[in-house]
């Protein structure tokens, strides 16, 4: 009804300028479309580089954190803490609250009980942009508690012991001290909240960012490892002492 009742108030010029500039807008549409279309992709990469580079810092000033631990206790932080009741206590990412100007919140928290004690429930709550990778979605347990997207290598941080510097006979700058998590993300407080990094690339791990993930060498540095890294090279940079050899990776 409405194209008839065009037709007839129209002129034959009319409907002609009307079918031109319904053409030119449609071509302007399309043209704008297609200029989207061609500058997203830029735009997302950009996104992930900014990303990677946070998440990069992020394990930076891990790192930075865990050798303050050290300069302080002479000792690497205990990847995990049980209770006198041989419960599961509290993590090495508790530990180095202070250390990545978080002791605030550190001074909030009870450590005569397990990190999950109901007395512990909001410090650990409480989110820490250090220990979130921005390409992370999930922040949040089903439980209400804050998550990290790192984990510690257990072969260094080890349970209820801290490891000496001079212990890592392999050498800090071949050893692995922490990583990046692509899944089973725990709460910063969990204590395990670690992994065994020959393991990280094993068949079905997912990884944060396309081919590989960032991880953090006892000398502070971070680098990308591939997904395709030899497995003999990632077991040799997991173990602290295991006398490999370190071929280029």
């Amino acid at each position: 009804m409405a194209d008839q009742y065009l037709h007839q108030q129209n002129t034959p010029g009319e409907q002609s300028s009307f079918l031109y500039y319904t053409a030119l807008t449609g071509g302007i549409l399309l043209l704008g479309l297609i200029i989207v279309s061609a500058v997203l992709p830029p735009v997302e990469q950009s996104r992930d580089a900014a990303r990677r580079s946070t998440s990069k810092n992020n394990l930076k000033q891990i790192g930075l954190a865990i050798h303050l631990y050290d300069d302080r206790h002479d000792l690497l932080p205990a990847g995990s803490i049980e209770t006198a009741a041989g419960q599961p206590g509290h993590s090495w990412l508790t530990a180095i609250l202070p250390y990545i100007g978080e002791e605030p919140l550190y001074r909030q928290i009870d450590f005569n009980k397990a990190w999950n004690d109901p007395a512990n429930q909001r410090p650990f709550q409480q989110s820490i942009n250090v220990y979130h990778n921005p390409k992370i979605q999930e922040t949040v347990s089903p439980d209400g508690y804050a998550l990290s997207s790192y984990q510690g290598n257990q072969l260094v941080l080890q349970p209820n012991q801290g490891t000496r510097i001079s212990e890592i006979r392999d050498g800090v700058s071949n050893t692995i001290f922490a990583a990046e998590a692509g899944e089973d993300f725990k709460a910063w407080g969990d204590p395990a909240n670690l992994t065994v990094p020959s393991q990280m690339f094993a068949p079905g791990k997912n990884t944060p960012y396309v081919g590989g993930k960032h991880v953090l060498f006892g000398d502070g540095s971070v680098r990308f490892l591939s997904e395709l890294t030899d497995p003999a090279v990632l077991k040799a940079l997991s173990t602290p002492a295991g006398g490999e050899e370190v071929r280029d990776f």
